[in-house]
């Protein structure tokens, strides 16, 4: 498990406007399609959230919330149903739990600020998952983990995230996380709600994707996220001592799939020593 380290600065970021969100879900088909994720069979279901949640090959879903908002119509003020959208993914903490709770170092932090899985180094132990406050990372079919990575590679050649680029009523704005951060706090002191900044030390006290929403949406933030990170430190202190039992649980998972067909337990065992 890496230590515990100072949130890190520097990097990319990217600002949320839920207000300009129409919910076509252009984002979702971005994501997939750059990432070449297959597409999940989706079902009817009672909201307009499909898919129902993220999964291993699913980076990126726009959730629907319902809440109460004030209609202004002349002298009249008016409450009524309103619906929102989220568009939701890995937040991409400033200093992640997920990272920090990996026994084997399969999750990094890039210098442009991208939490990213090396599903090469990854064992499948579930840890990323439990430290998560946000419930992100996906166990696949293959047993490993995924998410979303901030779209590191269209970064570093000098492109926006496939999402980002896609959205045709510009919910997304993408720059260096400094100039994010500013923009947000400009908007919280219009008085509208932002969602991604001076939260716990869990996370770095901060994400690199932040919301922001007018009080007529604020319920969609309310729902989506909690009011702060609502797991600790302590999730993550049961990892050290754990750690030799995963890797040599993963060790024997690793062996029994290498193992050619009608090899006993034995053999192997004694090829790997070198006999």
């Amino acid at each position: 498990m890496s230590a515990l380290t100072q949130p890190q600065t520097g990097g990319y970021g990217v600002l949320v406007d839920l207000d300009k969100c129409i919910g076509c879900r252009a984002c979702e088909v971005a994501c997939q399609d750059w990432n070449g994720r297959r597409a999940v069979k989706t079902e009817f279901s009672p909201t307009f959230t499909n898919p129902p949640d993220l999964t291993a090959n699913t980076w990126k879903v726009v959730f629907f919330y319902e809440g109460q908002a004030q209609k202004q119509i002349g002298s009249l003020s008016l409450s009524q149903i309103s619906i929102a959208p989220v568009p939701y993914q890995c937040m991409h903490c400033l200093d992640p739990p997920c990272a920090r709770a990996c026994p084997v170092g399969a999750i990094s932090v890039t210098k442009e600020g991208a939490v990213v899985i090396d599903k090469d180094l990854c064992i499948g132990c579930g840890y990323c998952q439990a430290a998560c406050p946000y419930n992100v990372p996906r166990q696949g079919s293959d047993g490993k983990f995924y998410k979303c990575t901030l779209c590191v590679d269209r970064i570093q050649a000098g492109k926006a995230p496939a999402c980002v680029e896609v959205c045709p009523t510009g919910v997304f704005t993408f720059g260096p996380i400094e100039q994010i951060t500013s923009a947000a706090r400009q908007e919280a002191a219009k008085g509208r709600t932002v969602y991604g900044l001076d939260l716990t030390d869990y996370i770095g006290r901060g994400t690199r994707w932040i919301y922001v929403a007018s009080p007529d949406r604020q319920f969609a933030i309310s729902q989506r996220f909690p009011g702060k990170p609502l797991r600790s430190l302590g999730v993550l202190k049961g990892v050290p001592k754990d750690r030799d039992r995963i890797l040599s649980r993963a060790c024997r998972r690793r062996l029994s799939r290498a193992r050619p067909s009608g090899m006993a337990q034995g053999e192997i065992k004694r090829k790997t020593r070198g006999s």
